[in-house]
């Protein structure tokens, strides 16, 4: 496949490794927003960043978009009254794009941009954020629950979290059991969960639990 051959939601579904998510979205990064969030009517990134800002209000500190990808969720943040947003990525050309995206006032969505892999130890401070979201990034073939350890870790005391999670890896990849544990433990607050549609439109040849997302929204403790 050229780097100009339309890439779509089954190749997104596919990735297996940080390599491939990185070799993917090397190659979508400039035609994403239109391939991707437009093609399908993908919400779950507005959801996810709505659900924050109810939950949230206006955060008292800076905020991290995980897997921020463009900079959809960091758009939706920031028009919706978040003043600070970062972003991290595993793709810089992604990051790239994230870079390029302004507010409905004309500045930058993003204050600092991360190129990191989340499947290890990220380069943050602990108690860093007020604020964590997450649209799509616990998704098909990218990251566990595991991940969430890096998450709690650089999150401050009391910060609000958005995670979506696919429907369809909430039990079967061990979700559901890790943020029952991170409650038991003390970690997190019980979160609410709410189940939203990932797109807008009908999308053929994806799993029922594909187009539904958990958005479990949380506070640190």
């Amino acid at each position: 496949m050229t780097k100009n051959s339309k890439i779509g939601l089954q190749q997104a579904y596919a990735v297996e490794t940080p390599e491939d998510s990185i070799k993917l979205y090397k190659r979508w990064a400039d035609s994403y927003d239109e391939e991707f969030v437009a093609a399908t009517g993908y919400v779950a990134f507005q959801r996810a960043a709505e659900i924050f800002l109810q939950h949230a209000d206006r955060p008292a500190g800076p905020v991290l978009d995980v897997g921020c990808g463009t900079g959809v969720v960091g758009l939706a943040l920031r028009d919706g009254g978040a003043n600070e947003v970062d972003g991290i990525d595993i793709s810089q050309e992604m990051l790239d794009e994230a870079g390029r995206k302004q507010t409905s006032s004309g500045d930058a969505v993003y204050g600092r941009l991360i190129q990191a892999d989340l499947t290890r130890s990220i380069d943050i401070d602990d108690d860093t954020y007020a604020g964590i979201v997450s649209a799509g990034t616990f998704t098909h073939g990218h990251l566990g629950p595991e991940s969430l350890d890096e998450l709690w870790r650089i999150a401050m005391p009391g910060a609000v979290c958005s995670i979506g999670v696919n429907a369809g890896h909430f039990d079967s990849r061990g979700f559901a059991d890790r943020f029952s544990g991170d409650v038991a433990a003390g970690v997190i607050a019980e979160p609410d969960i709410h189940i939203i549609d990932t797109f807008s439109k009908e999308i053929d040849n994806v799993d029922e639990f594909s187009v539904q997302t958990m958005i479990v929204a949380c506070r640190v403790l």
